[in-house]
């Protein structure tokens, strides 16, 4: 379809037009009114094909608009999900790579021993796992100070896993539990000694400060506690046992 805007407006009374004009002449019209009447159906049927080359156009722009939209509505998309994959991959890049993208601060030399817990016990400290107190108190910490480890990590020993299997695994990585004083069995100043050096454990192993905040806020609760200086012996033995039930329960 032509664009009716275009059309040249033709002139009904030249002798183009004769044979139209001449079925329009009768007695009471004669050959200009024939041409008028000739030029006013045309101007009737030119706006109304003018109407309807309007309406088209207007069709085809809302379509073109409505798939431009749709594009730059997937194009959004697109880049949304390059965004969410390039933010994944940053941020497991930065799980895996820690140390690489650890900002390094002005950090001052330390000034007093650090407390580093035996290879038994620092696995589960960094996994968030149980891990008894005693590792933990001066005892623990001074076994932990004689551990050598260019000599005790090539030494293996035999472990039965869960489903029953044997496999060899490091012996810095096991212990013999028989070795180890159980938190119910621990005194007071050992309970004590523990508290202090696990809090300080827990944030050199990146625990978050709500977590380390929750077990210290329970120890000095214990340590507060009326039974801590009751003259009886159970109800002290009593609050350990509760401590080392809750501690088991947190992990």
């Amino acid at each position: 379809m032509e664009d009716p805007n275009q059309a040249i407006w033709p002139d009904f009374s030249t002798e183009e037009y004769n044979k139209a004009c001449l079925q329009l002449v009768s007695d009471t019209v004669d050959n200009e009114q024939a041409a008028w009447i000739l030029e006013s159906l045309w101007e009737i049927n030119n706006n109304r094909e003018k109407a309807q080359w309007a309406a088209c156009k207007a069709e085809e722009a809302w379509q073109a608009q409505e798939v431009e939209e749709q594009a730059a509505e997937e194009h959004a998309e697109q880049l949304q999900c390059v965004c969410e994959e390039e933010e994944t991959a940053h941020l497991k890049e930065h799980k895996k790579y820690k140390a690489k993208f650890t900002p390094i601060h002005n950090i001052k030399a330390p000034t007093r021993p650090v407390n580093i817990p035996t290879p038994y016990a620092s696995p589960k400290l960094l996994k968030g796992e149980y891990c008894e107190l005693y590792f933990f108190t001066n005892a623990g910490l001074a076994e932990a100070e004689s551990f050598n480890s260019s000599i005790d990590d090539e030494a293996l020993t035999l472990l039965k896993t869960n489903n029953g299997q044997h496999l060899w695994v490091p012996a810095s990585s096991t212990r013999d539990k028989a070795s180890i004083i159980k938190d119910k069995d621990l005194t007071w100043e050992q309970f004590r000694e523990a508290a202090i050096h696990m809090a300080k454990a827990m944030k050199d192993h990146d625990w978050p400060e709500e977590s380390i905040k929750m077990h210290v806020d329970f120890w000095l609760v214990l340590e507060s506690h009326p039974w801590h200086h009751s003259l009886h012996k159970h109800y002290k033995c009593s609050l350990l046992l509760y401590q080392s039930q809750q501690h088991q329960h947190w992990h």
